[in-house]
């Protein structure tokens, strides 16, 4: 591999991008991957490990080695390129498609370029596409988002304060000033970006232009997804994947954690990113647009992906799973309410209530009891009796909830989790040496609402009124097996010790919320169940 170091491109504006272009052994010309991001490229000597997150573009040395060229530069006001950075803003926009036409003028191209890299780098591939350069011959977006402030910033109007601080502090700000040690380095990033998003808790124009306008997208695009990405990628990659106009478009969707690890092993770029590339950039009739368009993976099941003839299934039956104050005997919570098929039948039975904050609350919503985290004890669950058989989750999924407050606004946490079986020896046995350790459980989707949110744009609610909310949780594949429950957990807050990374800002809620669940006010949860 030769690498021509810290080349120059001016861009329409007249700022100067650097990027580094890495060339294959030989003459050329060659195909092109561009990657770029705000995390300076001059930081990729750093292993792609966990704690170096941010380093995500692949092996450049595995594309080289196959006959690509690779170029990744430095994103507007980040590491050595010029101008300020300004969160994916129009100019930055800009940039990606000068910089694919600079490439295809370069000698060492033939002109048919794409681009590479996971998270941002996928993101400012989403853009880049909506820019349709000319030279941009397909893509390959690998868990990037499409809407800024649904996908990454505000979920459902909630602040994703844990998200936020993390990425523009550690993967930005600290990155390009403290991180060797010798503050401070060039490409310190001025932009306060907390300070952006603070200031913008609504959809403006200034979200809208942030905003991939993925109908304008006329390239061939392959969407690889991962279950686990709630939070952050997974929304905006399906509702990205539905919006695309051509017919030349595909989707991979994984389970498992492991994405970043994945992208730096060379059998799975060899099972399934290399091949498309090869097709659209190589010309190798390989065979990437034969068979059904989706490939899902249904996580918990253990088995590959499967094809499906369109994203979401359409062979999947809405199912309603009715909240009920029956006790399900299933986990320590507020209320321990049950979730069942059943649709209520009583006109006006009594609603759950919870106030809050609860003054048992510890790190966010949960209570830690004797060193032991419990993040059910402090908040409303509703949970399926043992299913009697296994059950498949493929597809969206909502919450119809009917609640009303004391306040004018208030704040929906929605979290789906399978809690597992357990064989009734371990559960006497955990009854007697381990009776404060709640059942375990595996968090499987995640939804949010501000109340306010419901309509655009936002409306206070009435307090004392009964509203229906319909909450968007985002979509999954998920088996539950026979035995286990389904359980539903609503809280008008999180907590960084059941929620990691991607926990809300709480804010200075103090109030009483009331679930109906009534036949008048039929709350209930819509699965899409494969049968």
């Amino acid at each position: 591999m030769h690498t021509l170091k810290d080349e120059w491109i001016t861009a329409s504006d007249g700022v100067r991008i650097c990027v580094d272009v890495h060339l294959p052994p030989g003459d050329g010309p060659f195909p092109t991957l561009y990657a770029v991001a705000p995390y300076q490229k001059d930081l990729l000597h750093l292993p792609p490990v966990s704690v170096f997150r941010s380093i995500e573009t692949g092996p450049v040395d595995y594309w080289t080695g196959h006959g690509y060229a690779v170029v990744v530069g430095d994103q507007r006001g980040t590491g050595k390129s010029e101008g300020e950075f300004a969160l994916f803003g129009p100019a930055e926009q800009r940039d990606f498609h000068d910089t694919i036409e600079w490439i295809a003028t370069r000698p060492w191209s033939t002109g048919k370029v794409s681009m590479l890299g996971e998270s941002a780098y996928s993101v400012n591939q989403w853009l880049a596409a909506a820019q349709r350069p000319p030279h941009l011959t397909c893509a390959l977006i690998y868990n990037g988002f499409t809407d800024l402030y649904r996908d990454a910033v505000y979920h459902g109007g909630i602040y994703s304060l844990g998200f936020l601080t993390s990425w523009s502090t550690d993967h930005l700000r600290a990155a390009a000033t403290i991180g060797g040690g010798t503050p401070p380095r060039p490409g310190g990033i001025g932009t306060d970006v907390i300070g952006l998003t603070l200031e913008r808790p609504v959809v403006d124009d200034w979200w809208e232009q942030r905003a991939v306008k993925v109908e304008e997208i006329d390239v061939p695009v392959l969407n690889i997804a991962w279950w686990y990405g709630i939070g952050l990628h997974l929304r905006g990659q399906l509702d990205g994947y539905e919006r695309l106009r051509g017919t030349d478009k595909r989707l991979l969707v994984l389970a498992g954690t492991d994405s970043h690890e994945r992208y730096y092993q060379a059998e799975f770029l060899d099972a399934h990113v290399r091949p498309w590339y090869d097709h659209w950039l190589k010309g190798v009739d390989n065979g990437v647009m034969d068979g059904p368009p989706v490939r899902i993976e249904v996580a918990n099941s253990g088995r590959p992906p499967r094809p499906e003839a369109e994203w979401p299934p359409r062979r999947a039956v809405p199912t309603a799973f009715h909240l009920t104050p029956e006790p399900a005997n299933a986990v320590d919570s507020l209320n321990d309410g049950s979730l069942t098929t059943t649709a209520p039948t009583r006109p006006n039975g009594p609603p759950t209530g919870y106030a809050y904050p609860d003054p048992r609350w510890t790190v966010g919503t949960t209570v830690i009891t004797d060193g032991i985290p419990q993040p059910t004890r402090g908040i409303l669950t509703f949970t399926t009796p043992p299913l009697d058989h296994d059950t498949e989750v493929t597809g969206k999924i909502t919450l119809v909830l009917y609640a009303e407050s004391d306040r004018t606004d208030t704040d929906f946490h929605v979290k789906i989790s399978e809690q597992k079986a357990v064989p009734k020896l371990r559960r006497a046995l955990m009854r007697k040496v381990a009776a404060n350790v709640p059942p375990p459980s595996v968090m499987v989707t995640r939804g949010w609402l501000k109340a306010s949110h419901r309509t655009h744009p936002p409306e206070p609610i009435e307090p004392g009124t009964v509203v229906r909310f319909e909450i968007e949780v985002w979509p999954t594949s998920y088996l539950f097996p026979r035995g286990s429950r389904i359980r539903l957990e609503i809280a008008n807050g999180d907590s960084p010790v059941a929620d990691g990374l991607f926990h809300h800002y709480y804010g200075h809620q103090v109030g009483r919320l009331l679930v109906h669940h009534d036949a008048e006010h039929p709350s209930h949860l819509v699965l899409p169940v494969i049968q």
